[in-house]
């Protein structure tokens, strides 16, 4: 499931009904191939591809990880928009970037966005055949472009704004086969199964390349996990926000959780996946876990509070943990629409302190114009 809806589509383009007329609707069965899958499905109103890490800085193998975000959405404006239009400047979606990095060792994270209609010059989305899966023309004042294309086995990311001190170049390469979240790759966010995405994620990928900071290349190395989600429809009418969780665990298991909320705080609807370290997969109801928050944090951009350590246990799985923030502002605040959410590193403990994984953990609907659109 990831971020769905984070509609984040975001002020952008409203959540579409079940029903609207035009565009296809996520259901399971759907015959996955790759690498075509990686590419952008037109048909459906709303994807998006989702990269989180944890890099090293080399030089400082000892500091605390630097954590980084970058996303592509694709937008469809209208499902009868003209793609055969003879204007090549008739758009038929709107790509969308966010890019982030965190600094937990110097208290410092920097987020940046562009947002685009996808045009000639300033931005779009490969068809299968082309290494470019996603790209976009740099913010204003910037040389450039954001880019996420397939090589060497994995995934190219770039991205840079001058103006926030942003930027990167990194190669992330899968170290385990891709895993399919619920029935065949088919993720569904009510009880009943009526709305849903497909959804599949690469859980490990080995991170190199170079981040800039104060206009110095730092060599890094680390991890990171994409999340693809392709959708129409999936927040039901009564859903106002969600909590999403990957993690790293240093004995080679990987886990996925997700809940949508209610208007009370409750969650409405939860699953996730759990990953053994050879890369099998199985689903977890939502009464197989639970994930209490802890600790808060406090926004002075947006007023907003949210929790920045939880305690997590899968019995089933033999875990007991203790998540923390690596810092706790890691809110990603968006200057073109408004909407603001919490995307952030954490650490996992056991309760005795001992390490035990990464990850990274993402709340929307916390605080006001903040809730995805219904």
């Amino acid at each position: 499931m990831r971020r769905f809806v984070l509609l984040i589509v975001l002020g952008a383009a409203a959540l579409a009904p079940a029903g609207e007329p035009g565009w296809r609707q996520a259901a399971p069965g759907y015959p996955w191939s790759f690498p075509r899958d990686h590419h952008a499905h037109p048909d459906y109103k709303t994807e998006w591809w989702y990269v989180t890490g944890h890099l090293a800085v080399l030089a400082e193998p000892d500091a605390e990880p630097l954590a980084f975000q970058q996303t592509f959405f694709r937008i469809g404006l209208a499902a009868d928009a003209p793609a055969d239009s003879a204007s090549r400047w008739a758009a038929r979606d709107l790509v969308m970037g966010h890019a982030a990095v965190g600094d937990p060792a110097r208290g410092r994270h920097v987020f940046s966005e562009v947002l685009w209609r996808a045009v000639p010059l300033l931005g779009g989305f490969g068809a299968p055949g082309d290494p470019v899966l996603a790209w976009a023309q740099a913010p204003a004042g910037t040389p450039g472009r954001w880019s996420l294309a397939l090589e060497d086995g994995g995934f190219r990311l770039t991205a840079r704004d001058d103006r926030r001190g942003l930027r990167y170049d990194l190669l992330a390469v899968p170290t385990r086969p891709l895993v399919l979240h619920g029935e065949g790759g088919f993720s569904p966010k009510t009880a009943d199964g009526t709305a849903g995405s497909l959804y599949f994620s690469a859980t490990r990928l080995e991170v190199t390349g170079t981040v800039w900071q104060q206009g110095a290349p730092l060599a890094v190395g680390g991890q990171a996990w994409l999340d693809r989600e392709i959708f129409t429809s999936t927040l039901a009418a009564d859903q106002t926000g969600w909590d999403w969780l990957s993690l790293q665990l240093d004995d080679g298991r990987d886990l996925m959780l997700y809940r949508l909320r209610g208007p009370d705080g409750r969650a409405a609807f939860a699953l996730g996946t759990l990953v053994t370290a050879d890369g099998t997969a199985r689903t977890l109801p939502g009464d197989a876990w639970s994930w209490e928050p802890g600790r808060t944090w406090t926004s002075d951009r947006t007023g907003s509070t949210y929790p920045v350590s939880w305690r997590l246990q899968v019995p089933a799985a033999d875990l007991d943990l203790r998540l923390e923030a690596t810092l706790d502002a890691q809110e990603n605040v968006s200057g073109r629409t408004g909407v603001h959410y919490w995307e952030g590193a954490v650490r996992a403990r056991t309760p005795a302190g001992a390490a035990a994984g990464r990850g990274f953990i993402e709340l929307t609907g916390y605080g006001e114009g903040s809730r995805p659109p219904v």
